[in-house]
């Protein structure tokens, strides 16, 4: 009986209800687009770092670090040889400089082995050929220096033995990716190639592996995907928290309109109130009442929801949200010139539980004044709270 009377309630509401309907839907529709940019953000992201560099996870020389220049020289030892060459990538880190259009920029030097179809790196495009010096570059390193596939620049790097060489170097290829490890201040050259410009031989930094390999000794440690991954959730755990920001604002608005239409209500239909509370209607089935209205309001907000919501969310999902060109120098994976959401059933449900949950506190909250109203009194259209003796 209290969910047909509230149901009758709601609507009778009007166009005020279906005002407050529309409204949670907005709110709902608006929170799963946003949220699922930023899961596709993330999953679009670490896919990438996945299928271009990481693959199943990498072995690295214990002395190797990526952020300090001066440990690449140290970081180098013979390739295992009890991994097939299908299951593993090698790369040779070291570092550089090279001098476009005059100027003088230090580079790190990255060999790769070209004959590999574990990653998604275009490294055919540096096969080896004696004699021709060949290297490629990220589509963002490119464009900052101003290369093009094709022009030439000096290259000058230290051999193992100490002493520098130079020579011309031409880019075979400038390749696009959303992943700034394999891109920003890099060139790309064949392993062989390295090899003899730096006068060794059999040795790698790291390399990737289709799978782990088990322990290989206390030269190489192993770098899970999570392990490789952590650097990139702890910065994007910090683009969410600017996210929750507007979240928190559209429940916000969401709450104001309930509980307006609550307090509202309250004030209209006091005689109401009353004439149930003096037929015998005990005052919890009244607030029981009121707060089912504000439920069933959230669920009619649901269903309004998924009417014009689902389209418009799958028509953003294929088309994306566009990016302007400064974002692609925003020194984030996974951005490039659009982002593209992805919405789970978790998502949904969570962003549905959440909103009710609200719905049901800004629906109950104003009508406790219920529990201390006088019926002679919400009779006569006033307010009055029963006196505590």
């Amino acid at each position: 009986m209290l969910l047909k009377l509230a149901w009758r309630n709601i609507i009778g509401g009007g166009f005020r209800t279906w005002l407050n309907v529309f409204i949670l839907s907005v709110v709902l529709v608006a929170i799963i687009g946003f949220h699922g940019l930023y899961v596709g953000w993330q999953r679009d992201a670490e896919n990438a770092m996945i299928d271009w560099y990481i693959a199943g996870g990498q072995y690295w020389q214990h002395n190797y670090d990526p952020y300090d220049m001066f440990s690449f020289e140290d970081s180098r030892a013979p390739m295992v040889q009890s991994i097939p060459d299908a299951d593993a990538v090698e790369f040779l880190v070291g570092q550089g400089v090279i001098y476009p259009q005059g100027r003088m920029i230090n580079i790190i030097l990255r060999g790769v082995e070209t004959q590999q179809n574990l990653l998604k790196l275009p490294t055919d495009k540096l096969n080896y050929e004696a004699g021709k010096y060949k290297l490629m570059l990220g589509s963002r390193t490119a464009a900052r220096m101003k290369l093009n596939a094709g022009d030439k620049l000096m290259l000058r790097w230290r051999e193992s033995s100490g002493s520098f060489d130079a020579a011309e170097f031409e880019i075979v290829d400038v390749f696009i990716t959303t992943v700034l490890s394999i891109d920003q201040g890099q060139v790309w050259l064949s392993l062989q190639q390295m090899r003899e410009m730096l006068g060794i031989a059999e040795q790698v930094t790291c390399f990737s592996v289709r799978q782990y390999a088990g322990d290989l000794g206390q030269e190489w440690q192993f770098k899970t995907q999570d392990d490789l991954l952590a650097e990139f959730r702890a910065v994007f755990a910090t683009e969410i928290a600017g996210g929750i920001f507007m979240y928190i604002l559209l429940i916000f608005l969401a709450m104001i309109a309930v509980f307006d239409t609550q307090v509202l209500a309250l004030f209209k239909r006091r005689k109401e109130i009353g004439m149930m509370l003096a037929l015998g209607v005990r005052r919890q089935q009244v607030i029981a009442i009121f707060t089912l209205e504000g439920l069933l309001s959230g669920l009619l907000a649901v269903v309004l929801a998924a009417v014009w919501g689902t389209p418009l969310l799958l028509r953003f999902q294929e088309t994306g949200m566009k990016l302007p060109e400064m974002m692609d120098s925003y020194g984030m994976d996974g951005l490039l010139d659009a982002m593209y959401p992805q919405y789970t059933i978790p998502l949904v449900l969570i962003t549905i539980v959440i909103v009710m949950l609200i719905l049901f506190l800004v629906s109950y909250l104003p009508v406790r004044s219920i529990s201390r109203l006088l019926p002679v009194d919400a009779l006569r259209g006033k307010m009055t709270k029963k006196k505590r003796s």
